[in-house]
Protein backbone atom coordinates (compact mmCIF):
# COMPACT_ATOMS: atom_id res chain seq x y z
CA UNK A 1 0.00 0.00 0.00
CA UNK A 2 1.28 3.34 -0.56
CA UNK A 3 2.33 5.71 1.77
CA UNK A 4 0.63 8.39 0.71
CA UNK A 5 -2.92 5.86 0.11
CA UNK A 6 -2.23 5.08 3.67
CA UNK A 7 -1.97 8.69 5.25
CA UNK A 8 -5.57 9.81 3.16
CA UNK A 9 -6.95 6.46 4.61
CA UNK A 10 -6.36 7.68 8.14
CA UNK A 11 -7.17 11.14 7.90
CA UNK A 12 -10.73 10.04 6.43
CA UNK A 13 -11.01 7.24 9.34
CA UNK A 14 -10.07 10.04 12.00
CA UNK A 15 -12.39 12.80 10.44
CA UNK A 16 -15.30 10.73 11.60
CA UNK A 17 -13.35 8.70 14.69
CA UNK A 18 -12.61 11.80 16.32
CA UNK A 19 -13.40 12.87 19.98
CA UNK A 20 -13.43 16.52 18.14
CA UNK A 21 -16.16 15.16 15.01
CA UNK A 22 -19.26 16.00 17.21
CA UNK A 23 -21.04 16.23 14.00
CA UNK A 24 -20.17 12.97 12.24
CA UNK A 25 -20.42 11.24 15.12
CA UNK A 26 -23.96 11.77 16.25
CA UNK A 27 -25.30 12.24 12.73
CA UNK A 28 -24.26 8.70 12.43
CA UNK A 29 -25.60 7.63 15.56
CA UNK A 30 -28.91 9.23 14.55
CA UNK A 31 -29.16 8.22 11.12
CA UNK A 32 -29.31 4.57 11.94
CA UNK A 33 -30.33 4.19 15.40
CA UNK A 34 -33.88 3.12 14.64
CA UNK A 35 -32.51 0.47 12.00
CA UNK A 36 -32.46 -2.98 12.94
CA UNK A 37 -28.60 -4.94 12.69
CA UNK A 38 -30.16 -7.67 10.46
CA UNK A 39 -31.32 -4.66 7.99
CA UNK A 40 -28.28 -3.91 6.86
CA UNK A 41 -29.00 -2.95 3.65
CA UNK A 42 -30.96 0.69 4.80
CA UNK A 43 -28.34 1.39 6.74
CA UNK A 44 -25.09 0.51 4.46
CA UNK A 45 -27.45 2.02 2.10
CA UNK A 46 -27.42 5.65 4.09
CA UNK A 47 -23.63 5.31 5.18
CA UNK A 48 -22.60 5.01 1.50
CA UNK A 49 -25.02 7.50 0.25
CA UNK A 50 -23.36 9.94 3.14
CA UNK A 51 -19.47 9.14 1.97
CA UNK A 52 -20.56 9.70 -1.52
CA UNK A 53 -22.23 12.90 -0.86
CA UNK A 54 -19.46 14.64 1.26
CA UNK A 55 -16.77 13.34 -1.60
CA UNK A 56 -18.85 14.60 -4.43
CA UNK A 57 -19.14 18.04 -2.68
CA UNK A 58 -15.42 17.77 -1.48
CA UNK A 59 -14.50 17.63 -5.30
CA UNK A 60 -16.41 20.05 -6.69
CA UNK A 61 -15.06 22.27 -4.49
CA UNK A 62 -11.74 21.48 -5.09
CA UNK A 63 -12.81 21.77 -8.54
CA UNK A 64 -15.01 24.95 -8.91
CA UNK A 65 -13.99 26.81 -5.50
CA UNK A 66 -17.23 27.97 -5.32
CA UNK A 67 -16.88 30.74 -2.43
CA UNK A 68 -19.14 29.57 0.49
CA UNK A 69 -19.46 30.95 4.09
CA UNK A 70 -18.12 28.98 6.36
CA UNK A 71 -20.64 29.61 9.33
CA UNK A 72 -23.61 28.98 7.42
CA UNK A 73 -22.19 25.89 6.22
CA UNK A 74 -21.32 24.89 10.14
CA UNK A 75 -25.08 25.83 10.53
CA UNK A 76 -26.44 23.71 7.93
CA UNK A 77 -24.41 20.94 9.79
CA UNK A 78 -25.93 21.05 12.74
CA UNK A 79 -29.50 21.60 11.02
CA UNK A 80 -28.30 18.00 9.52
CA UNK A 81 -27.79 16.70 12.80
CA UNK A 82 -30.76 18.51 14.39
CA UNK A 83 -33.33 17.22 11.85
CA UNK A 84 -31.94 13.87 11.95
CA UNK A 85 -32.12 13.18 15.00
CA UNK A 86 -35.67 15.08 15.38
CA UNK A 87 -36.97 12.30 12.43
CA UNK A 88 -35.90 9.74 14.74
CA UNK A 89 -37.71 11.26 18.00
CA UNK A 90 -40.58 12.27 15.57
CA UNK A 91 -41.04 8.29 14.75
CA UNK A 92 -40.57 7.31 18.17
CA UNK A 93 -37.15 5.04 17.54
CA UNK A 94 -39.07 2.83 14.85
CA UNK A 95 -37.46 1.90 11.80
CA UNK A 96 -39.76 2.79 8.69
CA UNK A 97 -38.53 0.55 5.61
CA UNK A 98 -40.12 1.77 3.43
CA UNK A 99 -38.34 5.50 3.43
CA UNK A 100 -35.18 6.23 1.09
CA UNK A 101 -33.14 7.23 4.25
CA UNK A 102 -30.49 6.86 1.84
CA UNK A 103 -31.49 10.57 -0.54
CA UNK A 104 -31.67 12.17 2.56
CA UNK A 105 -27.79 10.79 3.47
CA UNK A 106 -26.95 11.61 0.68
CA UNK A 107 -28.28 15.20 0.50
CA UNK A 108 -26.66 15.72 4.27
CA UNK A 109 -23.21 13.98 3.33
CA UNK A 110 -23.17 17.31 0.51
CA UNK A 111 -23.18 19.65 2.90
CA UNK A 112 -21.18 18.32 5.72
CA UNK A 113 -18.40 17.70 2.88
CA UNK A 114 -18.92 21.31 1.89
CA UNK A 115 -18.30 22.07 5.04
CA UNK A 116 -15.24 19.52 5.45
CA UNK A 117 -13.56 21.40 2.81
CA UNK A 118 -12.35 24.45 4.55
CA UNK A 119 -10.19 22.11 6.77
CA UNK A 120 -9.02 19.71 4.17
CA UNK A 121 -8.13 21.92 1.32
CA UNK A 122 -4.70 22.83 3.51
CA UNK A 123 -3.75 19.12 3.67
CA UNK A 124 -3.69 18.60 -0.35
CA UNK A 125 -0.11 18.06 -1.16
CA UNK A 126 1.61 20.67 -3.24
CA UNK A 127 1.40 18.63 -6.16
CA UNK A 128 -2.46 18.24 -5.38
CA UNK A 129 -4.78 15.62 -5.14
CA UNK A 130 -4.67 12.40 -6.91
CA UNK A 131 -7.38 9.57 -7.77
CA UNK A 132 -5.45 7.45 -5.27
CA UNK A 133 -5.45 10.16 -2.30
CA UNK A 134 -9.20 10.73 -2.99
CA UNK A 135 -10.18 7.23 -2.83
CA UNK A 136 -7.94 6.71 0.58
CA UNK A 137 -10.09 9.56 2.35
CA UNK A 138 -13.17 8.22 1.03
CA UNK A 139 -12.45 4.78 1.95
CA UNK A 140 -11.09 5.97 5.25
CA UNK A 141 -14.02 7.80 6.23
CA UNK A 142 -16.56 4.70 5.07
CA UNK A 143 -14.24 2.73 7.41
CA UNK A 144 -15.03 5.21 10.34
CA UNK A 145 -18.22 5.01 9.56
CA UNK A 146 -18.53 1.75 9.39
CA UNK A 147 -16.51 1.29 13.27
CA UNK A 148 -18.93 3.68 14.67
CA UNK A 149 -21.98 1.43 13.18
CA UNK A 150 -21.02 -1.45 14.37
CA UNK A 151 -19.69 0.09 17.65
CA UNK A 152 -23.45 1.27 18.47
CA UNK A 153 -24.70 -2.23 17.07
CA UNK A 154 -22.41 -3.86 19.90
CA UNK A 155 -23.88 -1.40 22.63
CA UNK A 156 -27.56 -1.73 21.88
CA UNK A 157 -27.32 -5.67 21.91
CA UNK A 158 -25.67 -4.78 25.52
CA UNK A 159 -28.77 -2.78 26.42
CA UNK A 160 -30.83 -5.31 24.89
CA UNK A 161 -29.61 -8.28 26.90
CA UNK A 162 -30.23 -5.62 29.80
CA UNK A 163 -33.87 -5.52 28.73
CA UNK A 164 -34.18 -2.18 26.62
CA UNK A 165 -36.25 -2.36 23.66
CA UNK A 166 -34.37 -1.75 20.25
CA UNK A 167 -37.54 0.76 19.64
CA UNK A 168 -36.51 2.49 23.26
CA UNK A 169 -32.89 2.49 22.73
CA UNK A 170 -32.98 4.49 19.45
CA UNK A 171 -35.24 6.75 20.98
CA UNK A 172 -32.77 7.72 23.62
CA UNK A 173 -30.27 7.70 21.34
CA UNK A 174 -32.03 9.51 18.99
CA UNK A 175 -33.23 12.31 21.83
CA UNK A 176 -29.81 12.41 23.42
CA UNK A 177 -28.27 13.80 19.64
CA UNK A 178 -31.00 15.78 18.95
CA UNK A 179 -30.25 17.81 22.92
CA UNK A 180 -26.92 17.80 21.89
CA UNK A 181 -27.14 18.95 18.29
CA UNK A 182 -29.52 21.97 19.61
CA UNK A 183 -27.12 22.79 22.62
CA UNK A 184 -23.93 23.42 19.84
CA UNK A 185 -26.35 24.85 17.89
CA UNK A 186 -27.56 27.26 20.48
CA UNK A 187 -24.44 27.72 22.05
Amino acid sequence: MNAAFSLYLELGFYHIVNRFAWDHLLFILALIAPIPLKAWKPWLGALSAFTVGHTLAMAIQALAHIPLNPIWLEASVLGTLVLTAARVVWLKGTHKPQAKLWILAGLFGLIHGAAFWQDFSVMIPPDGLTWELWIGFTSGVELGQLSVVLTYFMVRALMEQLGWSTRDFALAVGAMCLGVALHLAFS
